[in-house]
């Protein structure tokens, strides 16, 4: 009996220790920012967005009074200043104050106002007079297998940590509807979630009219509020994306919204393209699908994909873990019938098939298992293809010249490090780098040394050389950075006996990869520095990055067009923070803050036409060879497509996509010919040939129709 009783006791107390535990988690988590899990208001908005406008215009509000106070302090201090390039400074220190002083005088930085309020008189456009896009052969339905040799994403969330991978970027980011859109070949503005748009007479407003029948993909109609909550979410201490707060606040200088249909935003100066250039990173976020957000998001939403405006969606149910992720076609999409939609997104699923192995890829192809590979590395074309499918026909190959903003692929060096905040120790690194053997016996002499961070841009790209491999130049740095002594080893010391050791971090997400870094590490020994080789996965790689854990990292990502925007990676405010401590997961990844590169950006930013910009990024692209905190790779001069004969392309000048896209798949606008499909799959099984096909596609020099005619 007395252990019996003990028993009941102690049972009661577990179960009471439970049901506290249940009450105090499920407590917290619907407490969370005073909101109720899953609350909204009358108008469908999140709880979360409750007061946000209001709470956003305050802080900005003491933001601009922070930064007006160390404007001036910076003024009073130039002012006295004797030093080199002080008056320049100066000057562009003035301009910053009086900017902050407008912004803070004109109010609040978003307003929500009654459609009544809209200015009259504006000059609408609506970009309806540019050519089709994709080809009116073009059928919808079937399947397209992917190869993707890019690691599996750690997330399909659109932003916080670990959402800046190639899945995201070329699968979501690319799928999504923009307010307006910029034709592929004539570059020029063209209607997106936006039918119609106006620019202010002073060409700093761009005012977007919402198309009516614009929705998400399950079918909610997109409204104006539903951008503002879009800012409310990225900026929110639960994304822990500080990014977002840093690129809202200091790309408009207000933001307006008109009723359920208009959007305003206005910028600090006039810019080039101004219409599609305003909007790039601004995006609207579906109400019902935020619906709980709260402290919780990161983990919550990790694998969830939002409900999106464009053409394909991401199918839940057929995620495999670190295997495949199916894209599935907007059966009832709102823009189908559109001039410049309705030939693309065109297969009624896209598989991304995620697999690491060239040679498992290569023998997945040849069994039907793929549709299509996009093709990077040379021993694979020249070598691994040369299959008998391919010279019997059944498989087609094609070559684009590529013309497009390539990844600027090299070593990223994390200024925040100890070490490697000496310039001179960059320098030296620099040449102790031999990237010319690796692309000359890994990549067989494909591959192409970069010299400027930006190339692919034109005339907007700053001819640059790529520092040289020279032990003795290497040395010659290294010895200004106090390291003199050669040890033992080879590796070189200074007084304080410390060796010249970093540590290269990489995703070894492939064989070659791996071989690349290895070349430079036995290379860089010979000029007296040890790389020690710290080889990741992808997402553990891209997390220690983002968080400036790193050294130095072999590293790439794409970037933007048709402009570069370099102040998102190398701005100082997304480098550190007022009182100096680095700030984690934003774009600067190399933590450098440099005053003449932020004077740079901000001319960038703040360019009115194409002469201002071009200049800007040539002083910009200039700084960041001159600083040294990026080591030129290498770029690829074609790109290639394998795939199976029933995929199909437009017959266009461009033929698979825009020349400023990385990669050819992300146009969406190829297509399964079943017809082809079936003639090719007996043909097979009874042993007829067709003509083998290999076409290689140059791009015909012709003006840019960015850059403003010699009579302009």
């Amino acid at each position: 009996m007395i252990v019996f009783r003990w028993l009941s006791i102690l049972g009661a107390l577990l179960l009471a220790v439970f049901i506290g535990g249940v009450f105090y988690f499920s407590h917290r988590e619907s407490a969370v920012w005073n909101e109720g899990a899953g609350n909204t208001d009358d108008r469908g908005m999140p709880a979360v967005f409750d007061g946000f406008v209001e709470r956003w215009n305050r802080s900005v509000e003491r933001e601009l009074l922070r930064e007006l106070a160390g404007g001036e302090q910076q003024k009073e201090l130039l002012a006295v200043s004797r030093g080199e390039g002080d008056g320049r400074r100066l000057a562009e220190r003035e301009r910053s104050v009086e900017h902050i002083k407008k912004r803070l005088e004109q109010g609040d930085h978003i307003r929500v106002l009654p459609l009544e309020e809209m200015p009259s008189g504006l000059e609408w456009h609506t970009g309806m007079e540019e050519p089709e896009i994709g080809d009116p052969r073009a059928v919808k339905g079937g399947q397209v297998r992917l190869w993707i040799n890019t690691p599996f994403p750690g997330t399909l969330r659109a932003f916080g940590p670990g959402s800046e991978n190639f899945f995201n970027y070329s699968a979501i980011d690319n799928v999504w509807i923009p307010l307006v859109g910029l034709h592929p070949e004539t570059f020029r503005p063209i209607p997106g979630l936006a039918d119609r748009w106006a620019v202010s007479a002073d060409g700093r407003t761009v005012f977007y009219h919402l198309d009516p029948e614009a929705a998400y993909s399950d079918g909610r109609p997109v409204r104006a509020e539903d951008f503002l909550l879009n800012i409310c979410l990225r900026t929110s201490d639960a994304a822990r994306d500080p990014f977002w707060t840093a690129l809202f606040r200091s790309t408009f200088d207000r933001i307006t919204v008109y009723g359920d249909s208009v959007i305003a935003l206005t910028v600090p100066s006039p810019r080039p393209l101004l219409p599609y250039m305003a909007c790039v990173d601004f995006h609207p976020a579906h109400p019902g699908f935020y619906h709980d957000f709260n402290a919780l998001f990161l983990e919550r939403y990790q694998w969830k994909a939002a409900p999106n405006t464009g053409g394909y969606m991401v199918v839940p149910g057929k995620i495999r873990q670190g295997e495949r992720i199916t894209l599935a076609r907007v059966k009832s999409w709102w823009a189908k019938d559109r001039k410049y939609y309705r030939y693309s997104c065109n297969a009624d699923q896209v598989e991304h098939v995620f697999v690491n192995l060239e040679n498992k890829a290569i023998e997945m192809f040849r069994r039907g298992d793929l549709d299509m590979m996009n093709i990077r590395k040379p021993e694979i074309w020249e070598g691994k293809l040369e299959l008998p499918e391919v010279h019997r026909g059944y498989m087609d190959k094609y070559s684009l010249e590529a013309g497009y903003a390539c990844p600027p692929y090299g070593l990223y060096l994390n200024c925040s490090d100890r070490m490697l905040r000496n310039t001179d120790i960059r320098k030296g690194l620099a040449h102790a780098v031999n990237m010319g053997m690796v692309i000359d016996s890994l990549f067989r002499g494909n591959m192409r040394r970069l010299g400027s961070y930006m190339e692919g841009y034109g005339d907007l790209t700053l001819p640059l050389k790529a520092p040289e491999y020279s032990k003795k130049k290497a040395m010659e740095y290294f010895a200004r950075a106090g390291f003199r002594e050669m040890g033992e080893d080879g590796i070189l010391k200074n007084e304080r006996g410390e060796r010249l050791c970093l540590e290269l971090t990489f995703a070894d997400s492939s064989h070659m990869m791996t071989n690349v870094c290895s070349i430079i590490r036995q290379e860089a020994l010979k000029c007296g520095v040890d790389l020690k080789l710290d080889p990741l996965t992808y997402s553990v790689c891209s997390r220690k990055v983002f968080e400036k854990r790193y050294q130095a990292a072999l590293w790439a990502w794409p970037l933007d067009t048709p402009f570069p925007r370099l102040y998102e990676t190398f701005a100082s405010e997304l480098a550190y923070d007022g009182r100096g401590n680095s700030v984690g997961n934003t774009n600067n990844i190399f933590a450098v803050a440099d005053a003449e590169l932020d004077a740079a950006l901000d001319a960038e930013r703040e360019a009115p036409d194409y002469p201002a910009l071009k200049e800007a990024l040539h002083r910009a692209q200039k700084r960041i060879h001159d600083l040294c905190v990026w080591i030129p790779g290498w770029r690829e001069p074609y790109t290639h497509i394998a795939c199976w004969r029933w995929i199909r392309w437009p017959e266009s000048p461009t033929r698979f996509c825009s020349p400023r896209l990385y990669n050819p798949l992300e146009s969406h606008l190829y297509w399964v010919d079943d017809k082809v499909k079936k003639e090719t799959q007996d043909a097979r099984r009874r042993g007829i040939p067709f003509e083998e096909r290999h076409e290689v596609i140059r791009l015909k020099d012709r003006d840019d129709p960015l850059r403003p005619s010699s009579g302009e």
